[in-house]
């Protein structure tokens, strides 16, 4: 799979002038520099056209377009990812999970997403941190985990984004700001850069482990 990530600047700004510098890919990410700040009701009344714009980038490219961004639920703010295939958004995810103090709310459930480059599951800022949520995705059947990140990152980021890729048997691509890796089942970095534009190609093979445990004490079955 043909991968084009953007690390830097918006959306439209990347569309307007940089565009023709990339060749055509299969999926084309954002981090939270690609949206910035989304109202549900000024998309809702019309004043903004938002996913508007992500959903036709995605009709000009023939790519799988996503982008994060912070979404305003009338006063309820959230960390999430847009993606869209074909000239159609295909959904929104809200990040599960939040660490500490913070006036972004966790959001709805996890969704792996069917679209004409595989099957993409989406992960949000934190969520990343919790090998559960990588783990529920792999078990819906994704070929791809992508999490679009908010902050900077941080070692123990990326970390987490190879163990899961390890141990759910997924790849797995972190999008933030100036930074983007890529992991495969093994683990080991594909991919890692911290340019504006990157463009690589990502193999979407899934593997599986066999897990045996010892457990000490008694267990009664049903």
């Amino acid at each position: 799979m043909k991968v084009c990530v953007i690390t830097e600047g918006n959306l439209n700004k990347f569309w307007a002038e940089k565009l023709e510098k990339t060749g055509k890919c299969n999926l084309l990410a954002f981090g939270f520099n690609g949206l910035g700040l989304v109202s549900y009701k000024s998309e809702l009344e019309g004043k903004t056209e938002i996913f508007h714009d992500v959903a036709g980038l995605s009709k000009a490219t023939g790519s799988v377009v996503i982008s994060g961004c912070d979404t305003d639920t009338y006063g309820v703010f959230r960390h999430s990812a847009v993606i869209a295939d074909k000239g159609r958004i295909l959904g929104v995810s809200d990040a599960a999970f939040s660490l500490d103090e913070s006036e972004f709310r966790a959001g709805g459930s996890f969704r792996v997403y069917e679209t004409g480059t595989g099957r993409i599951g989406l992960l949000v800022a934190d969520d990343v941190y919790f090998s559960e949520a990588a783990k529920v995705l792999s078990l819906c059947d994704a070929d791809l985990i992508l999490c679009v990140y908010n902050r900077a990152v941080s070692p123990m980021t990326e970390i987490m984004a190879r163990s899961s890729a390890f141990s759910c048997g997924v790849p797995f691509l972190l999008v933030a700001e100036r930074f983007v890796s890529a992991a495969g089942v093994d683990g080991e970095v594909a991919y890692s850069s911290r340019k504006g534009i990157n463009e690589f190609n990502l193999k979407l093979v899934k593997d599986y482990h066999k897990i045996t445990t010892r457990r000490r004490g008694l267990f009664l079955g049903q």
